[in-house]
């Protein structure tokens, strides 16, 4: 007997207070569970930059190309049953300003490139939509260990400074995803923004949305030129984000690897 395909339950994960799904939490409260398509309009409206509202769709649906039907219309692919696009949504939710920002990049750009070319502005958006991360910091010496690969100063010496100086918002989909089943290896680009120390004493609210109109500023105004301007960042080395963080893990130079010799461009 054939048995009907049921929706996955929200993994533990999600609700077990680990730091990179903070930001989803006021949404995964309200959707309680997997959602089809039409729980999606239980949440509050997020726009487009052209005044549609966005709406979840079949990608059977679609007219457009996949950024144009977004711009154009307001409807976003949504496959059933599929993390990855469930997260995507999320973010729209989490971090409206942005991802239209980066949909109007790309809907400028695709009768430049075609739709199947991308070119480095657009390899650039895509990577950080993908598997971006928000990386707050008021001590420059931070930043400077993330730029050098210094991995033991970043995430050992420095420990304390994390939540207080430095800190990590994950913005790309193809992250949280992972995150439901983290292994040794996961690595993400970031993007480092300066803030002012106090920056660390306002709620999480309040800093999202911050960072949210600082990055759609940063992507209107050309900002985002290259693959490049994105450091590459070990993100389970990140305090709490993985169970064993002990010597031994961070000795690990196959995952904390040194930074190559030609020199990261200083980030957007």
């Amino acid at each position: 007997m054939d048995h009907p395909w049921q929706p996955p339950a929200w993994p533990a994960v999600l609700f077990s207070g680990h730091p990179a799904f903070a930001a989803l939490g006021p949404w995964l409260d309200r959707l309680g569970g997997f959602p089809d398509l039409t729980d999606w309009q239980r949440l509050a409206p997020v726009f487009t930059r052209s005044g549609h509202a966005l709406t979840c769709v079949d990608p059977a649906s679609l007219t457009r190309y996949y950024e144009a039907e977004i711009h154009e219309l307001g409807r976003i692919a949504t496959r059933p049953l599929n993390w990855h696009d469930c997260f995507n949504a999320l973010v729209w939710h989490a971090y409206p300003r942005t991802k239209a920002a980066l949909n109007v990049l790309h809907h400028r750009l695709l009768p430049m490139t075609g739709n199947g070319q991308r070119g480095p502005v657009r390899d650039a958006a895509t990577l950080f939509d993908e598997c971006g991360l928000i990386l707050p910091y008021c001590d420059e010496a931070l930043a400077g260990a993330l730029r050098d690969h210094d991995w033991r100063t970043l995430f050992v010496t420095r420990r304390a400074a994390w939540g207080t100086q430095i800190e990590a918002q994950v913005f790309g989909h193809a992250t949280f995803e992972n995150l439901l089943a983290p292994f040794v290896g996961l690595t993400g680009k970031c993007w480092p923004i300066a803030v002012a120390p106090a920056y660390f004493d306002w709620p999480l609210p309040q800093r999202m949305a911050w960072l949210d109109a600082c990055l759609a500023a940063a992507i209107d105004a050309d900002m985002l030129q290259s693959p490049r301007q994105l450091p590459p960042l070990p993100y389970l080395g990140i305090p709490g984000w993985w169970p064993t963080q002990d010597d031994a893990f961070y000795a690990d130079a196959g995952y904390f690897r040194p930074r190559r010799k030609h020199r990261t461009p200083s980030p957007p």
